[in-house]
């Protein structure tokens, strides 16, 4: 199979850079972030429904789990970013001389 030299195959991956690095660590604070708001919103609320709004796919969670099911969502999020920093963050030093 003759492949161009410039251009990755199939088989191989991006090199990592430093936009995903930070975007990762964008994604880990976003979803670390919502956690909290939800946790603070969904206990300082008696009915937890009653006056707040959930995104579409937060009720549908919601619906199934319950609050502690979105609230681990977000947590999952957030751990899913910063484990992609870290492995991102690890591959661009291993790559400096």
């Amino acid at each position: 199979m003759l492949t161009n030299p410039e251009q990755p195959t199939s088989g191989e991956k991006d090199p990592a850079s430093w936009s995903t690095v930070i975007w990762m660590l964008v994604i880990s604070l976003i979803g670390f972030g919502f956690a909290i708001v939800r946790f603070i919103q969904f206990t300082q609320q008696e009915h937890p429904l009653r006056g707040l709004r959930l995104t579409r796919i937060e009720l549908y969670i919601y619906r199934a789990t319950g609050q502690w099911g979105v609230i681990i969502i977000f947590i999952i999020m957030g751990i899913f970013g910063l484990y992609n920093a870290i492995k991102a963050f690890r591959s661009i030093r291993s790559m400096q001389p």
